[in-house]
C-alpha cells in the first residue's frame, strides 16, 4: 500500500475515536422553584436569655440594694463601762436569688477586695466587713462621714454617724416622755418649749437617738431613728438628711408617730402653736456608696 494512503487511513481511524469517546451536550434544563432563603444565624449574645446571664455581673437596683453602716461601739455595761465593738457592716437586699454573689469593696488607690455573700436568697442580708480599715475618698472627706446633718422646718442638727448606735449626750428621755409643766401663773413663767414659735412656724427644739431601739433595727438590718420635740409639722412632714455639715445633697424621710405631748403655752397664747413629739428614720441614701462597694451576682 502506498505510503500516501496508509497516512490518510490512520487519520480517519483517529478521527471515528475521538468523535465516538465525545458524550451527548446535556438537555435544556428548565429552572423550578427554588427554596426560600435561609434567615442568618443570631449572634450568641442576641441568642441568650437576658433573665439568665452568662456571666456573674453587677447588679441593679431592681435586683439588689446595699447600704453600709459605719462602725460603732456600744455600751454593755454602765457600771464597768464595757463596749463592744461592731465592725462596718454592710446590708444588703436581694428582690431574686443569686447562684453567685460577693460584694467588691473599692479602697483608695487599691485594687477591689472581694467578700462572699453570706446568703443568696430573696430577702435582707448583714455582710460584715472584718479587718482592715478602709479610706474611702468622697469629696475629699474619710469613710465613714464625720458627721450627720439632719433638719426639720428652721433648726437642724449634727452628729457623728457612728453615735446613731452609740449611747452619748444624744441619748436620754424620749420625746414621747415629755412632761408639761403647770400652767403659768404669770407672764414671766415658762410654759413648754413651743413658746419659741408663732403661727406656722415650725422646728424642734430638742431630739433624741434611741441607741437601744437602733441597735435592735442594726441587727435586723434596719435603719437608724431619730426623736424630735417641737412644733409645725405633722405626719408625713419631711426631715431632710445629708452627709458631712454641708451635704452637697440631701434625702428625705417622712415625719410618723406625730403626737401633740402638751398644750400649756398654747392654752395661755394661742398664736403659740402645740409641742409635739415625733420620729423618723434616717434615709437610706445617707448610707449608701455605690463607687465603694458594689454587688457582683448572677441570677438563678
Amino acid at each position: 500500500m502506498p505510503r500516501t494512503a496508509t497516512v490518510l487511513l490512520l487519520l480517519s481511524l483517529l478521527l471515528r475515536t475521538c468523535h465516538s469517546s465525545q458524550s451527548p451536550p446535556p438537555a435544556e434544563q428548565k429552572p423550578g422553584p427554588q427554596p426560600p432563603p435561609q434567615p442568618a444565624s443570631e449572634p450568641a449574645a442576641q441568642a441568650t436569655s437576658p433573665q439568665r446571664p452568662i456571666a456573674a455581673a453587677l447588679l441593679t437596683d431592681d435586683i439588689a440594694t446595699i447600704m453600709v453602716f459605719p462602725p460603732s461601739a456600744s455600751v454593755d455595761d454602765d457600771l464597768t463601762g464595757r463596749r463592744e465593738l461592731r465592725p462596718l457592716e454592710a446590708i444588703y437586699e436581694l428582690k431574686q436569688s443569686l447562684s453567685e454573689g460577693r460584694a467588691d469593696v473599692f479602697n483608695k488607690g487599691e485594687p477591689a477586695v472581694n467578700f462572699s455573700l453570706p446568703d443568696l436568697s430573696v430577702g435582707r442580708h448583714i455582710l460584715v466587713i472584718p479587718g482592715q480599715p478602709f479610706y474611702w475618698s468622697d469629696n475629699d472627706q474619710t469613710f465613714p462621714d464625720p458627721f450627720l446633718f439632719c433638719a426639720v422646718g428652721t433648726t437642724s442638727i449634727e452628729v457623728e454617724a457612728q453615735e446613731l448606735w452609740e449611747k452619748t449626750t444624744y441619748s436620754g428621755d424620749s420625746p414621747y416622755a415629755y412632761k408639761p409643766p403647770p400652767p403659768p401663773q404669770e407672764m414671766n413663767d415658762p410654759g413648754d418649749p413651743a413658746a419659741a414659735y408663732r403661727g406656722d412656724d415650725m422646728g424642734f427644739s430638742a431630739f433624741n437617738i434611741p441607741y437601744r431601739r437602733n441597735l435592735e433595727l442594726r441587727d435586723a438590718g434596719e435603719l437608724p431613728e431619730i426623736e424630735i420635740l417641737g412644733a409645725g409639722f405633722v405626719e408625713g412632714t419631711p426631715a431632710e438628711c445629708g452627709r458631712g455639715t454641708n451635704p452637697e445633697k440631701m434625702y428625705t424621710s417622712p415625719l410618723r408617730d406625730v403626737r401633740v405631748v402638751s398644750t400649756v403655752s398654747h392654752d395661755s397664747d394661742e398664736a403659740i402653736p402645740v409641742l409635739k413629739a415625733a420620729r423618723f428614720s434616717v434615709p437610706r441614701g445617707v448610707f449608701t456608696y455605690p463607687n465603694h462597694i458594689q454587688i457582683i451576682g448572677k441570677l438563678n
